[in-house]
């Protein structure tokens, strides 16, 4: 096999997904505030450019530092007010310094919604219900977040008619490090799958969201490369996430088995004895 040929394949197969994701130059420049969106927290604010609504920073779930570390999310507290969603939210805490310099902290459970829905009467609920895609971005597991600049919604929302959402969740030992046979503390009886519980929990924010964004939540995509991939092929087998997600697609991250306990507690040991 011709293994360049192969390797050129992949990047473009990337660099396609990433021109159908990628910012237009435009946006911050003639950006206007959006309309204002009720959720099940609270009400959000956004900014609005070449027909698309962006809202960033959108809280799904509650702060996983301190006492919540390891354990599985939880929703978030409910607000008063309009808040803005004008910022992309804390990453996952991972090596280095993120991507861009964007901040990084255990409280990481935010997500990002593109939307061509047009204003009406309710904020964005126009009746449309469009495709949701839920992408899932790569990284190993270990690094990434869905504030990338190569994932901005912008164009793939205008181009489709689609709802465009991306996600940070907790990575690393933060997500998906395996405790329970070290500890015997049942804080930590989920620990190796609590990023898997994280995407859970947003699609859950997608399904009782979205249609408020202009979505529809009986048709929702999620797509990812790599990590996101495998990480999607995980959901595919999840209970909990059954029926939240309807079509998947996945790139460079097909596995069909993942680590059990006795693999996955020697690896926690080995990185707790680091």
């Amino acid at each position: 096999m011709d293994t360049r040929h192969t390797l050129d394949r992949r990047g473009l197969l990337i660099a396609a997904g990433a021109a159908a994701l990628a910012p237009s130059a435009a946006f911050a420049a003639g950006a206007k505030r959006s309309p204002v969106v009720a959720t099940t927290a609270g009400k959000v604010r956004g900014a609005s450019a070449e027909g698309v609504h962006v809202f960033k920073g959108l809280r799904y779930g509650a702060d996983t530092g301190g006492a919540r570390r390891f354990m599985p999310p939880v929703k978030p507290q409910p607000w008063t007010g309009v808040q803005d969603a004008l910022a992309y939210g804390a990453a996952s805490m991972q090596t280095g310094k993120g991507e861009d310099g964007e901040t990084l902290s255990e409280d990481c459970l935010f997500l990002n919604v593109w939307t061509p829905a047009k204003a009406g009467k309710t904020g964005l609920a126009d009746g449309a219900k469009r495709p949701v895609m839920v992408y899932i971005h790569g990284g190993a597991y270990n690094g990434g977040s869905g504030g990338s600049p190569l994932y901005d919604g912008t164009k793939l929302a205008n181009r489709g008619d689609v709802v465009v959402v991306t996600v940070n969740h907790r990575l690393n030992a933060f997500g998906y490090l395996y405790l329970a046979r070290i500890f015997n503390d049942p804080s930590v009886a989920d620990s190796g799958n609590v990023g898997q519980m994280d995407l859970v929990l947003a699609l859950e924010w997608v399904r009782d969201n979205i249609a408020a964004f202009g979505g529809d939540p009986a048709n929702v995509t999620v797509f990812g490369q790599s990590g996101g991939g495998a990480k999607i092929a995980t959901l595919m087998a999840m209970p909990t996430a059954k029926g939240l997600f309807h079509r998947a697609a996945t790139m460079s991250g097909q596995q069909v088995t993942v680590g059990g306990p006795f693999n996955a507690t020697k690896r926690a040991q080995l990185f707790l004895d680091n």
